[in-house]
């Protein structure tokens, strides 16, 4: 069947949603050889009535045709449509449109749920009502060398740091801002539906990087936080594939698209901005050095050029804060980058 390019389709399976627990909403771009074994994880998590939404974004492989016959085959599954391959941040925000659950989890197609520690998870954000976010651990794994390892060291530290030796903690987002920094995966939150459609959660619009912008929303905006060390998925890093990590030319300077995005929502809470300012430049700061070396050379002048062009952006007073006190090391960095141009 060919799809008219000119809009979205939307295949929903039989009947209708009532009373579901959790949203899962997966996007989905030539992942036909994991839609299945996906599904099947989704499908065996017990104690939930769980709606999963699968989004192509204009997939080649036949992802589009798989989806279609998993939301016939099960009332509490959605097909949705993008007509061209727009990134997953919007397939995000396309199957945001259409939850239903109490709590929602963006997911990823190639990436193995852990679905053992979802309802417990549920249970205690539905027992402390003012815990908007759970942020659980994950596991890496990159098929190239068949190795599997905890997180990402830095993530692993922050959560070390906050957990101090005990399996979970709760806290304010001020008392786990640090969170901020680690890894902006979307995959191990579970959020609370009502809350952010209250606050008006949405990904971003780019091809790469989209994930910043859910994930400080996500963070910025809860009541309380859940953090957790129970590992809610294992992370796949598939050599050549469309991981950001793979990203290497000219798409990568979209990353300051995202971060632009961002700094326009911090400029518009000025209150949240004023409190969050030197956790985003320290975080611009890492984002720019670890992507600096692998850009590719025809965009390197380009590159330096989008940095500077952020910098300049900077609130002056939340810059006196930095340098007087709140992050000296991030003020002197974004200034010798100015000054060494």
């Amino acid at each position: 069947m060919r799809r008219n390019p000119a809009r979205i389709g939307l295949l929903s399976g039989r009947g209708t949603m009532t009373d579901t627990d959790l949203t899962i909403v997966i996007p989905v771009f030539n992942a036909v050889a994991h839609l299945d074994d996906l599904n099947e994880t989704i499908r065996s998590i017990p104690g939930l009535r769980i709606q999963a939404i699968y989004v192509d974004d204009g997939s080649t492989d036949g992802s589009d045709a798989r989806i279609r016959n998993l939301a016939l085959d099960c009332a509490d599954t959605l097909a949705l449509f993008q007509p061209v391959n727009a990134g997953a941040g919007q397939a995000r925000n396309l199957g945001w449109n259409h939850a239903r659950g109490r709590y929602v989890l963006f997911f990823d197609a190639d990436d193995r749920l852990h679905g053992d520690v979802i309802a417990p998870t549920i249970a205690r954000m539905d027992a402390e009502p003012d815990l908007d976010v759970a942020v659980l651990a994950y596991r890496s794994e990159r098929q190239d060398i068949a190795h599997s390892t905890g997180m990402l060291p830095k993530d692993s530290a922050a959560f070390e740091a906050l957990l101090k030796g005990a399996p979970d903690a709760c806290g304010s987002p001020e008392d786990f801002a640090r969170l901020l920094v680690v890894t902006n995966y979307p995959w191990n939150k579970i959020m609370r539906t009502a809350r952010y459609r209250q606050t008006g959660l949405r990904f971003g619009a780019t091809r790469v990087n989209n994930d910043i912008l859910g994930h400080w929303h996500a963070l910025m905006y809860p009541r309380r936080i859940l953090l957790s060390r129970a590992e809610i998925c294992t992370h796949v890093v598939h050599p050549g594939g469309s991981n950001l990590t793979n990203q290497q030319g000219v798409l990568r300077l979209q990353m300051f698209d995202a971060l632009d995005e961002l700094y326009d929502l911090l400029l518009s809470e000025p209150d949240l901005r004023r409190q969050y300012a030197h956790f985003f430049w320290g975080f611009v700061l890492t984002l720019y050095k670890w992507a600096r070396d692998k850009i590719a050379p025809e965009a390197r002048s380009r590159y330096n050029r989008r940095m500077d062009d952020l910098i300049a952006r900077i609130d002056l007073v939340d810059f006196a804060r930095m340098r007087n006190g709140r992050a000296p090391g991030v003020a002197s960095e974004l200034s010798d980058i100015l000054l060494n141009r």
